[in-house]
């Protein structure tokens, strides 16, 4: 039985996670971030409450994306490894002028793990005595509570068609969580690992910073329009963004293609026109096989009048179907 499989027939699984972990507080944050990210902060008014956005440049294109979640006195933030470092950090302390506003990289002392599956929800609120009951959490929102002396923060992010929550914690700490999580699952608590949750993250149709979505790209392009307040006011990129979302359709859409084939494309191999010829129409960004269709799944940019779902086009001469990216909100 392979790894996929495993998971699969336990309906539960745990990953370590690599992630950037930044902390915002002070008694200005909310009104400072939310001039330098596309979402309405004023969403998260309720503690537990979260969502995605991402921080743009003046050109509206990526400098990172984040996972935003309230929790008491402060707003943490889960981010790709290497955003913080790759520049973000020095964009966020260039626009804090006179502001009272702390920021906190946490990276190196916080530790994640990963519980995917539908089990997952049972095992965590047999662990700790949440804030909020871990069951009931919407996408993107969370809670906290504690395992004897340790503080634990859950988030419920839509990365998995199943459900899927991330566990933070002092990093120190990490044998003694996941001893107490497989205590929790019983015997069968399959460990995977980051290839094996990009095969779920592409199946489902998520994008990932420093992957799919980069310095080239307009959140717009990315299906994104969940993490993009249109009515807020300014931001930074801002004009861009509403420029662009009046026009109508962006040049080029991220973009799920499912292959007739068995080899997995690489990443920024051409997408050709159904008959294979002529110019390319578009770029893959990333590839896996899937298990569950059977078959290679790329994750592609392709331009407009030739995105449209059901579309038939071509990479390294397999055929393919373009697929629309699902809203993450209802994963």
């Amino acid at each position: 039985m392979t790894s996929y499989e495993s998971l699969i027939s336990a309906r539960c699984g745990l990953i370590t996670r690599q992630r950037d972990t930044l902390v915002i507080s002070g008694p200005d944050a909310v009104p400072w971030l939310q001039g330098l990210v596309t979402s309405d902060l004023r969403l998260l008014v309720d503690e537990g409450n979260g969502h995605r956005t991402a921080f743009v440049n003046t050109t509206g294109r990526f400098l990172a994306d984040a996972r935003i979640l309230h929790i008491p006195d402060l707003l943490f933030l889960d981010l790709e490894p290497g955003a913080i470092d790759g520049g973000l950090m020095g964009h966020l302390r260039r626009h804090i002028i006179m502001e009272e506003v702390a920021l906190d990289d946490r990276s190196d002392a916080t530790g994640r793990l990963g519980l995917w599956g539908d089990r997952a929800p049972e095992i965590l609120d047999a662990l700790s005595d949440w804030e909020h009951p871990v069951a009931d959490r919407p996408p993107f929102c969370g809670t906290w509570g504690a395992l004897g002396d340790l503080g634990l923060i859950v988030q419920r992010l839509p990365w998995t068609k199943a459900p899927y929550f991330e566990i933070s914690f002092a990093r120190e700490a990490e044998k003694v969580l996941v001893d107490a999580l497989t205590k929790a699952a019983g015997d069968e608590f399959p460990h995977f690992d980051e290839d094996l949750f990009d095969v779920l993250r592409v199946e489902a149709g998520v994008p990932a910073f420093l992957r799919e979505l980069h310095q080239k790209v307009i959140p717009l392009e990315a299906t994104f329009d969940d993490a993009i307040a249109y009515d807020k006011g300014c931001y930074l990129g801002q004009e861009i963004i509403a420029r662009l979302d009046t026009l109508g359709t962006p040049a080029k859409l991220l973009r799920r293609v499912v292959l007739q084939g068995d080899q997995v494309p690489e990443s920024g191999d051409d997408v050709l026109p159904e008959d294979g010829d002529g110019r390319p129409i578009g770029s893959v960004e990333t590839a896996v096989f899937s298990p569950e269709r059977q078959a290679p799944v790329a994750l592609a940019f392709i331009k407009r009048k030739h995105n449209d779902p059901d579309a038939t086009v071509s990479i390294n001469g397999m055929k393919g179907t373009i697929e629309v990216l699902p809203d993450v909100r209802d994963l």
